[in-house]
C-alpha cells in the first residue's frame, strides 16, 4: 500500500511540475535533512504543513490563518505568532531555534540571506508567473515536495488525492448541466461602489475554475496584477452570466436594492454567494474545500 501511494504521489508531482528546480526558488544546503521544528512564513505553508500533521513551531500570520482558513486549527494551539507574511518577527524565529523556514517567492525571496542567517531555508516558486502553472498544480506540487523532505509521502498522496476528487465531482455536476464553456464567473462585491472584482486566472480560486470547463468572461493573467474591476454595464451585458460571489457580502443591502433585482443575473437567479474567503494561493485541503462549494452553488442554482 505504502508503494502504491508514492507512485501516485510522484505521478501527481510529475505532471505538476517537471523537477524541483522549478517548484524551489531558493533553498539553503541543509533545508532537506529531516526537519522537525519547522517555521511558516505564509497561509499556503501553514496549510500544508497541517495537512501533513506537522505542528509548525512558529506562524506568520498566525490569527488571519485561524479566522479565514482554519485546515488544521488544531495542530497551531502551540505555534508562536511571528507577525505578517511580509514582515515576519525575525528574532522571534530565531528564540524558535527552527531547523527549517518555509516561504514563498512573491513575499520571502528578498528575506532569503536574513533568514538563511538564522535557520535552513526553503523558499518555493510561487507568485503569479509561475510558469504557466496554475494555483492547483502549485500547491499539488508543494505538497508532494513538502511530503518528500519530511517522510511524509503516503499522507501527502492522500491530501492530493482528496483535492482531485473533489474537483472531479465539480467537473461532473458541470457537464449534468451542459455548461462546459458557459460563463461563470468568481467575482468579488464591491457593494458601495456598484461594481466588481474579477480574479487573476492564475490565483487557487481562477485556475480551479478553469479546470471545471467553464469560461471567465473576464480573464487576466498578468503577472503584476492581482485583480481587475468589472463595471455595472460591463456586467449587465454579459448574455447567460452566472456568478458565484466571494467575500461573505450577501447581507449587504446593495443585494436588495432594486438596481440588483433588475439584472438578469438576479431575476434569473444565476447567482450565488460561497463560504470561502480563499481566493490568491492553496493547497489541495483549500482544492477541496472550494470544488466542493463551487459545485453545490451551480447545483442549487440550476434547481
Amino acid at each position: 500500500m505504502r508503494l502504491v501511494c508514492c507512485l501516485l504521489l510522484v505521478c501527481l508531482a510529475q505532471g505538476a511540475w517537471a523537477t524541483d528546480a522549478q517548484l524551489v526558488a531558493r533553498q539553503s544546503a541543509g533545508a532537506g535533512e529531516a526537519p522537525q521544528r519547522i517555521v511558516s512564513l505564509d497561509e499556503l505553508s501553514t496549510e500544508l504543513l497541517v495537512s501533513l500533521g506537522i505542528e509548525p513551531v512558529g506562524v506568520a500570520n498566525l490569527a488571519s490563518y485561524r479566522r479565514y482558513i482554519g485546515i488544521g486549527n488544531d495542530l497551531l494551539e502551540r505555534s508562536v505568532a511571528l507577525g505578517s507574511a511580509q514582515q515576519p518577527n525575525l528574532e522571534a524565529i530565531a528564540r524558535l531555534e527552527p531547523d527549517l523556514i518555509v516561504g514563498v517567492a512573491y513575499l520571502h525571496l528578498p528575506l532569503f540571506e536574513r533568514l538563511d542567517g538564522l535557520a535552513p531555508t526553503l523558499i518555493y516558486q510561487v507568485s503569479l508567473a509561475s510558469a504557466g502553472y496554475d494555483g492547483v498544480a502549485i500547491g499539488e506540487a508543494m505538497l508532494a515536495h513538502l511530503g518528500r523532505l519530511t517522510g511524509r509521502q503516503a499522507q501527502a498522496a492522500a491530501v492530493i488525492r482528496e483535492g482531485q476528487q473533489a474537483l472531479a465531482a465539480a467537473r461532473q455536476s458541470v457537464r449534468e448541466r451542459d455548461l462546459q464553456g458557459e460563463p461563470v464567473a468568481v467575482l468579488y462585491p464591491l457593494v458601495q461602489q456598484g461594481s466588481f472584482i474579477a480574479l487573476n486566472q492564475q490565483t487557487l480560486i481562477g485556475s480551479l475554475m478553469n479546470r471545471l470547463g467553464v469560461r471567465s468572461p473576464w480573464t487576466l493573467r498578468s503577472a503584476h496584477s492581482l485583480h481587475r474591476r468589472i463595471d455595472m454595464r460591463s456586467f449587465a451585458s454579459e448574455p447567460g452570466l452566472r456568478v458565484l460571489f466571494i467575500g461573505g457580502q450577501e447581507r449587504a443591502p446593495f443585494f436588495a436594492s432594486p438596481l440588483w433585482k433588475a439584472l438578469p443575473v438576479a431575476q434569473q437567479q444565476r447567482y450565488a454567494f460561497l463560504p470561502t474567503p480563499y481566493w490568491t494561493f492553496g493547497g489541495p485541503r483549500s482544492t477541496a474545500a472550494i470544488a466542493t462549494q463551487v459545485r453545490e452553488a451551480i447545483e442549487a442554482m440550476n434547481r
